[in-house]
């Protein structure tokens, strides 16, 4: 497939999915504006009191709401456990893949990645986590699994078809970030610098993205394939393409094939790194699933599309009615207490010219 017909798959693809979120991701970032950052009263009618010279409280109760489900939620964390499930399974196996879960987490604040998915969830409705690998030392080849923060989930296109509450039937999803321009060109030398049309991104961030960034998408695209795979004479099952590839070492080892291969049903997943005009890197995927999970808040299908709630969806009028009723509580003192310092000068002053006659 040439990079003509990536990128205008990729294009097609992407605007699907922004169509299909362009609802959650307005009310998401309402939310988060209207919980996180206090812009609690309408612009009109804060214009105009301030115009008047009238106060606008702010009391944000919220955050505290949040806090308080977020961190039931760190205090009753799920585990991965492993378990051996039939008679050829191991327990002390199963045992060591335990440790190596545990220690994937540790070694890469596992915590702090669920943690912000599980406050952006319980914020605006969804939130996010990926998988990843890194080299495990800057001079070797080792890599590692680690689990990665999503700090920002509005970065994040899933696939508009999919089901799963954990992204397993995702085919397709986009990352979309943006990078220093001197940076993309040092990374990429030579390629053209232009961004990738997501305008729908480039609405909820704000202008500061203009000037001296470029913007990329990571699309992750997954296909189905057919496998064939191999039974070993030591009880493994490895592809066919990796027992041809080792089989001097199969046969240094004694080790043969078992019975007739087999064809399965599997998917091969793919990674690009897109601009508007390039394809930058084409990475394939060791796994089958696209490595981001999603963490969703409240989940509903109305009228045939997907509307994800958090906390603070319900809670904004009443949360409206608190500012304005302390507003006006404390408008009215200050007006009381305005107009009882005014009578208490006019008694003074009076009391005053009557003692000087």
């Amino acid at each position: 497939m040439s990079d003509d017909e990536i990128l205008r798959e990729a294009r097609e693809a992407f605007e699907l999915a922004a169509d299909a979120e362009a609802e959650n991701r307005r009310d998401a970032l309402d939310d988060l504006r209207f919980a996180r950052l206090g812009e609690q009263w309408p612009a009109a009618i804060q214009r105009e009191r301030e115009l008047d010279g009238r106060p606008c409280l702010t009391i944000n109760r919220l955050p505290a709401f949040i806090r308080q489900v977020v961190n039931d939620a760190r205090q009753n964390k799920p585990a991965i456990v492993v378990h051996p499930v039939d008679d050829r399974a191991d327990p002390a196996t199963a045992e060591v893949f335990n440790g190596l879960i545990r220690h994937i987490e540790q070694s890469s604040d596992a915590e702090v990645a669920y943690d912000t998915a599980l406050d952006f969830a319980v914020t605006g409705g969804f939130g996010y986590f990926r998988i990843n690998t890194r080299y495990a030392s800057d001079d070797g080849f080792d890599q590692d699994l680690v689990v990665e923060r999503v700090a920002n989930p509005f970065s994040i296109y899933g696939d508009p078809d999919g089901a799963a509450a954990d992204s397993s039937d995702w085919n397709s999803a986009f990352v979309v970030d943006t990078l220093p321009k001197a940076v993309f060109e040092a990374r990429w030398k030579g390629a053209d610098p232009v961004d990738w049309a997501a305008d729908s991104y480039a609405s909820l961030t704000g202008p500061w993205l203009e000037g001296d960034r470029v913007m990329v998408a990571e699309h992750w695209r997954r296909d189905a394939v057919q496998r064939t795979i191999l039974a070993l004479s030591d009880g493994q099952v490895v592809e066919q393409a990796v027992y041809v590839a080792q089989k001097a070492m199969f046969d240094a080892l004694g080790v043969g094939v078992v019975g007739r291969p087999r064809s399965v049903a599997s998917h091969r997943v793919t990674q690009r790194i897109l601009t508007g005009a390039d394809v930058l890197e084409t990475v394939e995927w060791a796994g089958r699933y696209i490595p981001i999970v999603p963490v969703y808040g409240e989940e509903l299908h109305v009228d045939g599309r997907r509307r994800l709630r958090g906390l603070v969806r319900d809670a904004k009028d009443p949360q409206r009615m608190f500012n304005y009723w302390r507003t006006t509580s404390t408008e009215l003192v200050a007006v009381q207490t305005h107009e009882a310092e005014h009578a208490l000068a006019d008694r003074v002053t009076g009391a005053a010219r009557r003692s000087s006659r």
